[in-house]
């Protein structure tokens, strides 16, 4: 399972020089959501706490719950750079999926991130490993990323080194 660890995250995060890529790239860690799910995020869809996701692969909608961080970020460029396109439905994103994939691959590089670390899905795995590391709810990963708990067990169910780590040194030898 390729996913970042909390070091490149921030190295990324770090790097990155410009508020659309910021917002880009903060958004894939925080909602879970796959890249099509990101740049199809219409401008009526975001809300103070939540965006509301067209799941394409359910053909559903479904509400991602954003932090105070990513929402700060996102209006912070709403406010500043972003604009709108002519004729087009008001999107937070004017670009394909393929562009934003190109986006993610120039920060890793330029982030000395391993290349097969280097595509979207990997931000997609990131946020269900650390929520799960970090104790989130299954029902709560299920809801942000509209994957079920079969799904999420299946895939994403094997704890990462470093949380078994922890849990380790936090309990001890399990035969004493």
């Amino acid at each position: 399972m390729k996913y970042l660890t909390k070091d490149e995250i921030g190295r990324l995060l770090g790097r990155v020089d410009n508020k659309r890529d910021t917002v880009l790239i903060q958004m894939g860690l925080v909602l879970g959501c796959r890249v099509s799910e990101i740049v199809g995020i219409r401008l009526k869809a975001v809300k103070s706490d939540r965006i509301t996701i067209w799941d394409e692969k359910k053909n559903v909608y479904r509400e991602c719950v954003i932090d105070n961080e990513t929402r700060e970020l996102l209006e912070d460029y709403l406010r500043t750079e972003w604009t709108a396109e002519p004729h087009v439905p008001h999107q937070l994103f004017y670009f394909s999926t393929k562009t934003a994939n190109r986006i993610f691959k120039r920060w890793c590089s330029e982030t000395k991130i391993p290349d097969e670390k280097a595509h979207w899905h990997v931000l997609r795995h990131s946020y269900v490993i650390h929520s799960l590391d970090a104790g989130v709810p299954l029902n709560h990963v299920c809801a942000q990323t509209g994957d079920s708990p079969t799904t999420v067990i299946k895939i994403y169910g094997v704890p990462s080194i470093d949380a078994r780590k922890k849990m380790i040194e936090e309990r001890g030898a399990y035969w004493r």
